[in-house]
């Protein structure tokens, strides 16, 4: 995934407004790609973990640090109060962001065992498979073609040989 690409979803915006370079690539390389993005997928979670614990211990920190904070005035507890319970709301958003990381990882684990079952699938099929064409009629890109002059020109070269 791209930087612009990760910009994009943190901006809630739509991954199919990015113009994003389009490569032929083959068969095996799209399930390379595959299993790339669900280990991306999977580190960014798991990093989404740790930080997420950092967090807790941190507020946790903050917590005991204001049980220790003694009373001055009746505006200082309010404020004292005020501090606790943003802490409390943080760490509830938290657990709510912990709940959605283990349903990414869910996710993540069904996408694991479908990548295996196909792959063993196709493997048990072993069937010969044709190469894919390198131009279908309607394709932009021509650069692949080769015109009739120069399939003459193979021709007659492979009749001399």
């Amino acid at each position: 995934m791209t930087q612009e690409e990760l910009d994009a979803l943190m901006a809630g915006g739509n991954l199919d407004d990015i113009d994003t370079p389009k490569s032929t690539i083959g068969h095996e390389q799209k399930h390379q790609d595959g299993a790339h993005v669900v280990k991306q997928l999977s580190d960014v979670t798991k990093e989404s973990e740790v930080k997420a614990t950092q967090i807790f211990d941190n507020l946790d920190i903050v917590l005991e640090k204001l049980e220790h904070m003694e009373c001055g005035t009746i505006e200082s507890c309010q404020a004292i109060e005020d501090i606790r319970n943003i802490i409390f709301d943080t760490m509830s958003i938290m657990q709510y962001q912990d709940i959605h990381r283990q349903k990414i990882e869910r996710v993540i684990h069904t996408m694991r065992d479908i990548y295996r079952m196909m792959g063993s699938t196709l493997d048990a099929l072993d069937i010969d498979i044709a190469p894919a064409a390198k131009h279908i009629n309607g394709d932009n890109d021509t650069k692949d073609l080769v015109d009739s002059d120069e399939i003459e020109r193979l021709i007659a070269q492979a009749n001399n040989n």
